[in-house]
């Protein structure tokens, strides 16, 4: 076991990890090619390769969730390091922002 003193260190974080993703959940993957879409969330798509492994009990649901989870903390790790990126996602906050506020101003 190896001990590092990193002083005023508080945390690690990722850094262009999908590669890394992908290899610590090949499964995922793997099953993810057999998805109706392409860009599956896994989460509520239908015809889901993923969702019907967790629903038959082949693959764990947390792995999915920590799969997930790391999908999206990567992204978000992209998105402030890409202006493009930054722009596009700013860009999809205020479109959701809009319909919600029509929403609740149309109810």
């Amino acid at each position: 076991m190896t001990l590092i003193d990193t002083p005023g260190l508080r945390g690690i974080g990722m850094w262009d990890a999908g590669a890394g993703i992908a290899s610590a959940f090949p499964e995922i993957d793997e099953l993810a090619q057999y998805c109706r879409f392409a860009d599956c969330a896994h989460e509520t798509e239908p015809g889901c390769a993923v969702r019907a492994a967790v629903d038959r009990g082949d693959l764990d649901a947390r792995r999915v969730e920590s799969h997930r989870k790391l999908r999206r903390e990567n992204e978000r790790i992209a998105a402030r390091s890409d202006a493009r990126l930054r722009h596009e996602r700013t860009r999809e906050i205020k479109v959701m922002s809009r319909a919600i506020r029509a929403y609740y101003r149309d109810r």
